[in-house]
């Protein structure tokens, strides 16, 4: 019996020392696969983040030494070098292909240690489309005040209408009256709903947080000297029809429909067509009419005027009309405001490069309103619009007036009885414009 248990115990302590000895090599292994995953995560943030870096350098600067030339590679430090980055606590390189000025290939690889990690991305050489998402009734980078009897509310049968705000700042929103918020709002990442919104029985839907912030780029506005216009002749108060021939890329100084009760009509044909026009002033019963199968645009570059009645494309599609104004950049601080008055109409996309606009009387706009400056909409002035895209500037309502589309703005701002109504289904397409900075779009990423 002795012998016997002599034998057991030592089986068990054999037993227990196997167990110790493969325990502490499992510790290891796992200590080790925990190193290694730690430092494969490091190495893959730093080459994500390098790559970030140099796509946020070749889109800011048009001359990036990152860009190679035509079926050139360029490598930074060098092919085998690493670029030290202490803040990652570790090291990064950077190879950019350039494929026929076609497609720029940049891999990033990141160092941690012993660790390496490659990310490949395709990024489209050339510009990127203007082409935003607005699925909301009204977004603000900055700040919503709402008072008197306004209303933002949907159209029937429009799945949502809901609000967005960037800002998490405490009294960013002010609802006060009669305020209704028919829909959803949206504050910025890490707000405090009770200190974010003044009025918030105001909003008869949810009150969420945006995970991040939303992102409204104000396009490029078109380059006027990058075109050649031939010199044209000044139209003053009078009836007529341009042919193409009369007025396709040409500089007309002065179109002035101010007397009289005139019509010019402008027939494009089967082709789009531009027009530049240095002054254009219409009142009174003037108006200008665009017939034919091509779209018009019309680039302005001091001054328009629109009053009493006057009317662009009354009676024409939105889409067959771009109107850009660049403004007089002799004003102070490129301050100017364009005033739409009395009973007024037109019909057609409008882009004012920094100037404000200004609706006021029974105005009428259909279509999309896009500027670098304030929107100022009063009386019973009404935009049927897709959008009104001003992302650097206040949008302000007042009066009766009534926007009937999205509106887009860095701070809005309503009183009176004004309504703002979501509606997706508006026959009004955006133009054709690029991103400022918006070139290399991605087209993919490994």
């Amino acid at each position: 019996m002795g012998k016997y248990a002599i034998l057991i115990v030592s089986a068990l302590i054999f037993s227990m020392i196997t167990y110790s000895h493969g325990l502490k090599n499992a510790l290891f292994m796992s200590n080790t696969r925990t190193v290694q995953s730690f430092s494969q995560n490091q190495a893959h943030n730093i080459a994500q983040s390098a790559a970030m870096m140099a796509i946020k350098n070749l889109r800011s600067d048009e001359n990036s030494s990152l860009f190679p030339a035509a079926d050139d590679i360029i490598s930074f430090p060098s092919p085998d070098g690493f670029e030290s980055w202490p803040e990652m606590q570790g090291a990064y390189n950077l190879t950019l292909s350039n494929q026929g000025n076609d497609l720029l290939v940049l891999s990033a690889t990141g160092r941690f240690e012993e660790t390496n990690y490659r990310t490949t991305i395709g990024l489209q050489i050339g510009t990127s489309m203007w082409d935003p998402t607005f699925d909301q009734a009204l977004h603000s980078e900055t700040s919503i005040l709402g008072q008197g009897n306004i209303n933002i509310e949907c159209v029937h049968d429009t799945p949502q209408c809901h609000a967005t705000l960037n800002s998490a700042e405490d009294g960013a929103v002010i609802l006060d009256g009669n305020v209704v918020v028919d829909g959803d709002l949206f504050i910025g990442p890490g707000g405090i709903a009770e200190n974010v919104i003044n009025g918030i029985d105001k909003i008869t839907g949810e009150i969420h947080t945006l995970q991040q912030k939303l992102n409204y780029p104000l396009p490029k506005f078109p380059n006027f000297e990058e075109q050649t216009f031939m010199p044209g002749n000044s139209i003053y108060s009078q009836s007529l029809t341009l042919e193409p021939e009369d007025y396709d890329q040409r500089h007309i100084p002065e179109l002035m429909l101010t007397s009289g009760n005139n019509t010019l009509t402008i027939n494009t044909g089967t082709e789009d067509r531009t027009l530049r026009i240095g002054r254009m002033n219409l009142s009174g019963q003037n108006q200008i009419n665009i017939i034919g199968e091509g779209k018009l645009n019309i680039y302005i570059d001091y001054e328009i005027d629109m009053k009493g009645g006057s009317a662009i494309n009354e009676n024409g599609e939105t889409s067959s009309l771009n109107l850009f104004y660049r403004g007089n950049q002799d004003v102070e601080l490129y301050d100017e405001t364009i005033e739409l008055a009395g009973n007024t109409t037109f019909n057609g996309n409008f882009f004012a490069d920094k100037a404000n606009i200004r609706l006021r009387g029974t105005t009428g706009i259909q279509g999309n309103v896009i500027t670098g400056g304030n929107v100022d909409i009063s009386g019973d002035a009404e935009a049927i619009s897709r959008l009104i895209y001003a992302p650097e500037g206040t949008v302000s309502m007042g009066g009766g007036s009534v926007i009937k589309g999205s509106v887009i703005s860095d701070n809005y701002i309503s009183h009176g009885n004004a309504k703002l109504i979501f509606d997706q289904d508006l026959d009004a397409d955006l133009p054709d414009l690029e991103i400022v900075g918006g070139g290399f779009p991605i087209v993919y990423w490994n």
